[in-house]
């Protein structure tokens, strides 16, 4: 009776106390999530507004900017320049007519040579029916308004954007956009102001906010105040003050109307529903502490109430009561740790995927042969990493990387002997152990893998095939398991860069090269960081008319006053994971450098290379196109050439960032036709417009054979494609492909590649004619 009345009343306070907290805590986390849920939506209806006023305003500066350039194209222009010192009719019909303005977008077109002198106006007028007609603009107050621009004070430069204001003319809002008049090579004085004016009107006005889905207003004094919100509805509204001209304030105000009522609904039924689980929670909770500890407690106060009758208890594992039932079964339970780590310890050095051992069962296992091996006794290491897994991997999935692995894994167990061991380190590396092996028969075990390894395997209907790149490397009886897996490694490296699928012996000189690489590696890393990885340049050239089309652009990076190899620093830019960042780089002072050379030709275009790598990112065309709009450039100013290789890779992202390029119009070349993997099909899917001969094709016209190079020029025409022949660099060459129909070419024969500072010179010296073409 004393027993059940102890437990009684534990169940009554656990009950009681645990009830009431969890109910007090239903209610205050209920009441919180709703105040945090009327929190959140309050900010982000005011995020959301905040970046609708930015969007409007980026909207705004559009409208700015393209009247900039608007203005731009008429005001640095012969014709304009010879208006102002000449006025003829011609000019003013020719260019600034009522259907010319309607065009154009704009309300009004000024030329003035001083603040009190219009040399030229003209307004949109609805009552003038005929088209070709100039009306003058009859508006005093707004001619008062020109003659005081900021330029007439300020002067204007010929190489500075045209300026852009927003203000206020008779309550309306108006854009004008002021440029100087300059020839179009910029190398006179400015003549006077040529000025553009657009009114933003309801209109306009109504197409901002379709554009930016919101109510907005332009106001020339301070808003007023929000209007008082309702139950069910409120508006939310953002404002931010311009800087105008002449009208000293000038603000932008967005709003919109939210409604609140589907929120409360959302925010009742989930009120509702959290009460619900919480009050649910606590019943649980009630029944799982009355299961769990209320009624172990009284098991073990039974235990406890028998000892104080004078029950003798028998704790040891041989009684029969409950508490040696649970040591019995924590004794059972400890077997089964012991067998379970034992277990784990076995997961933990073999390799799911293939049922070899792992990384840490060859280090546990190189450890232990090391030991047993007798005085005079040999140990040989064999370490593989497959060529083109990762090319498989990414394009056909993870079920044919699978796939391949263990047919790998399976193919070498075939020609190894029964002492020796085999493992997968990871990813697509393997280690093979073989204990009283001479480094002969290490050799002849890795050439007999290679051999294995060239069968094709079957995946569907693909055909996969992969090679190996083999390092050996002998145990000296004295050095550690690391050392050898080292010395391994480093053999394997240099099997790679001896073209793959071959085999080397470990030979000390290889710490060398590995020191070297690392060197190399740090001064490529400071390189990037310091950016001296500069951009050259070489023409192409169009040798019917001798005019220079297109510059590439080229990477050249001197280090300790010698230039290194450019193929070997790309590709290792492009290991490190560095190649994007040199990319953008380059990409920047490139654009920079085009700007120059448009002076001397507005239609030249440069040509940049990507790396297949750099597909990955799915913002690779939005960055790029960013960094030329940046720089004042039209996207018809960038050529994007691709190899083969970009679209074995990522094909699905490479053919969709294509698109994007296309879309902006930027021109794609396929670089290196014929050296890798091109599949007709899939050329005339995608987007290119331009394919280059690669200079080995070139190179074949030497001897005799032009079959390649009019197969690809057959080829492109038929498929409407211009056509680029690279690396020409003899008249014979030059004379051969002409022959063929090649126009467009570049190499050393007509330019050497140069910093952008010697292609300016080039293009001053030549005119666009190249040595090589003139006389």
């Amino acid at each position: 009776m004393k027993k059940l009345m102890l437990t009684t009343r534990l169940h009554r306070q656990i009950i009681t106390r645990v009830g009431v907290f969890v109910i007090a805590l239903a209610f205050l986390v209920t009441a919180s999530c709703i105040g945090i849920m009327n929190w959140l939506y309050h900010k982000t209806d005011a995020e959301q507004v905040s970046a609708e006023l930015t969007k409007v305003e980026l909207l705004l500066k559009n409208e700015r900017e393209g009247l900039g350039r608007a203005i731009r194209d008429y005001a640095v222009w012969n014709d304009a320049y010879a208006y102002v010192n000449q006025p003829n009719r011609k000019f003013v019909s020719d260019n600034f007519t009522q259907q010319s303005l309607d065009v154009m977008q704009l309300d009004f077109v000024a030329m003035m040579t001083a603040p009190d002198k219009l040399l030229f106006s003209s307004a949109l007028d609805s009552g003038i029916p005929d088209l070709k007609a100039t009306p003058a603009i009859r508006s005093s107050s707004l001619l008062s308004l020109l003659a005081k621009l900021p330029e007439w004070q300020t002067g204007v430069d010929g190489a500075a954007k045209p300026r852009t204001y927003l203000t206020m003319h008779n309550g309306r809002a108006l854009i004008i956009a002021v440029s100087g008049i300059f020839d179009s090579l910029q190398e006179k004085p400015s003549s006077g102001l040529m000025i553009f004016g657009r009114y933003m009107d309801d209109d306009d006005l109504k197409r901002l906010q379709q554009l930016a889905e919101i109510r907005l207003e332009l106001l020339a004094s301070v808003p007023p105040k929000e209007s008082a919100n309702g139950f069910f509805h409120s508006e939310q509204t953002a404002r931010k003050q311009l800087e105008g001209w002449q009208t000293p304030v000038m603000w932008l105000q967005v709003s919109k109307d939210i409604n609140w009522q589907p929120r409360y609904m959302r925010m009742a039924i989930f009120t509702f529903g959290l009460l619900v689980v919480l009050l649910l929670a606590s019943w649980v909770l009630q029944r799982l502490l009355n299961q769990l500890i209320v009624a172990r407690i009284e098991n073990f106060a039974d235990l406890a109430w028998r000892r104080t009758q004078g029950e003798r208890v028998y704790w040891p594992v041989e009684g029969q009561n409950e508490l040696d039932l649970l040591a019995r079964s924590f004794n059972e339970l400890m077997d089964e740790v012991q067998a379970a780590q034992k277990n784990m310890h076995d997961l933990s050095i073999t390799d799911a995927l293939t049922a070899l051992g792992n990384r840490r069962g060859m280090e546990e296992q190189v450890e232990r042969m090391m030991k047993s091996c007798q005085l005079g006794m040999s140990l040989t290491m064999l370490l593989m990493d497959l060529d083109g897994f990762k090319l498989i991997n990414d394009s056909l999935g993870h079920a044919a990387g699978d796939l391949l692995l263990q047919e790998v894994a399976q193919r070498m167990r075939q020609v190894m002997r029964r002492q020796d061991r085999l493992f997968r380190m990871g990813g697509d590396e393997f280690a093979v152990l073989m204990p009283n092996t001479t480094t002969e028969q290490g050799h002849l075990l890795a050439e007999r893998l290679i051999e294995l390894l060239l069968e094709p395997i079957h995946f569907g209907h693909y055909k996969l095939s992969v090679s190996g790149s083999i390092g050996v490397a002998q145990w000296d009886g004295k050095t550690d398991g690391l050392e050898l897996m080292r010395q391994a490694d480093l053999a394997m490296y240099a099997a790679k860069r001896e073209g793959k699928s071959c085999v080397r012996q470990f030979e000390t000189g290889m710490s060398g090269v590995a020191s070297e690489r690392m060197t190399l590696e740090q001064s490529l890393r400071q390189a990037i960081t310091e950016q001296t990885i500069e951009p050259y340049f070489q023409p192409v050239i169009d040798t019917n008319t001798g005019k220079v089309l297109s510059v590439e652009m080229l990477a050249r990076w001197q280090r300790d006053g010698e230039f290194v190899p450019t193929l070997g620093f790309i590709r290792l830019a492009e290991d490190l994971g560095l190649i994007h960042p040199l990319s953008m780089q380059l990409l920047a002072k490139g654009l920079t450098a085009l700007s120059q050379f448009r002076l001397h030709d507005p239609e030249l275009k440069l040509q940049i290379n990507l790396s297949p790598l750099q597909f990955a990112d799915r913002q690779l065309a939005l960055t790029i196109l960013r960094m030329v709009a940046e720089h004042g450039l039209p996207s018809s100013a960038l050529t994007v050439e691709l190899t083969e290789g970009a679209m074995l890779l990522y094909p699905e992202q490479v053919e969709q960032t294509m698109r994007q390029f296309v879309d902006a119009g930027v021109s794609l070349h396929l670089d290196d036709f014929g050296t890798g993997y091109s599949s007709l099909a899939r050329l005339r899917d995608l987007p290119f417009d331009t394919v280059k001969l690669d200079r080995s094709f070139v190179m074949l016209l030497a001897e005799g054979d032009a079959s390649l190079s009019q197969a690809v020029f057959d080829m492109a025409t038929s498929m409407h494609m211009e056509l680029i022949a690279e690396g020409v660099e003899n008249q014979m060459e030059y004379e051969k492909l002409q022959q063929i129909g090649y126009r467009q070419m570049q190499g050393f024969m007509f330019a050497y590649p140069m910093p952008a500072a010697d292609l300016v010179q080039w293009l001053d010296s030549s005119h666009g004619m190249p040595v090589a073409l003139k006389g």
